[in-house]
């Protein structure tokens, strides 16, 4: 990438962060390139583009303040948050929050799991529960709707450069 795609440093925690992207975002071919040259850095686990909220999330291990001058070079200037009383986002803030229990969550079990998988699994069980219970119309079916909302909404989970 010849110009470096900016944006401003939303959250940080230790093996993740997120940057909005500045906008109007680049074309997606420049958002694959973008997340192939990030993916690239030493460090850098996996890299999630959202181009509906303009994000770019990079899983990584180490320290950001090592990351963030490699990040530049491949491609990703970042800009401190300005400081500014903004709304409280509490859907982000679930999905952030949601993020962290996904990434325990993979880490405790090696990779072999994740939330997506519990959930899909709770509500099967709770489906099952609910059918034993004769609980058949209600209960059961939309539990059993709900997994496969769960299952079905896979593939659209990740925007992968």
């Amino acid at each position: 990438m010849t110009v470096p795609v900016k944006g401003i440093l939303r959250h940080s925690m230790p093996g993740r962060l997120r940057v909005v992207l500045e906008q109007p975002l680049p074309a997606r071919g420049e958002l694959q390139a973008l997340a192939a040259a990030l993916a690239g850095v030493e460090g850098v686990r996996e890299v999630e583009i959202r181009p509906h909220s303009g994000s770019v999330i990079v899983r990584h291990d180490g320290d950001f303040e090592r990351l963030e001058k490699a990040l530049g070079e491949a491609g990703l200037a970042i800009e401190a948050e300005p400081e500014a009383d903004e709304p409280v986002d509490l859907i982000e803030q679930v999905v952030e929050r949601l993020s962290l229990a996904d990434t325990v969550l993979q880490r405790a079990s090696s990779g072999k799991t994740d939330i997506w998988n519990v959930a899909f699994a709770a509500l099967v069980a709770g489906g099952f529960i609910q059918l034993a219970r004769g609980r058949v119309s209600g209960p059961a079916l939309t539990l059993f709707g709900q997994a496969a909302t769960v299952a079905m909404s896979r593939p659209l989970r990740r925007f992968l450069g």
